[in-house]
């Protein structure tokens, strides 16, 4: 890993810095570029149980109607 960080560090210096962090380190940088990830409102894409089993809305907000329409 140090090597990839020094090697990425000499060449790519211009657009990144690379280094080790903590999770608590990458938030407050996130939070220091007021960072707002977009949000998702509507189901993301259909699935399939078995041969013709279909459902979607598995990443939804409506857990409570996840459970009632199995």
């Amino acid at each position: 890993m140090d090597n990839m960080i020094e090697y990425m560090n000499e060449n790519y210096s211009d657009k990144y810095i690379f280094k080790y962090s903590t999770p608590s380190q990458y938030v407050r940088e996130l939070n220091a570029l007021n960072h707002t990830f977009p949000s998702k409102t509507d189901d993301l894409f259909p699935l399939v149980d078995y041969f013709d089993d279909w459902w979607n809305g598995y990443f939804s907000s409506r857990g409570n109607a996840k459970s009632q329409v199995r």
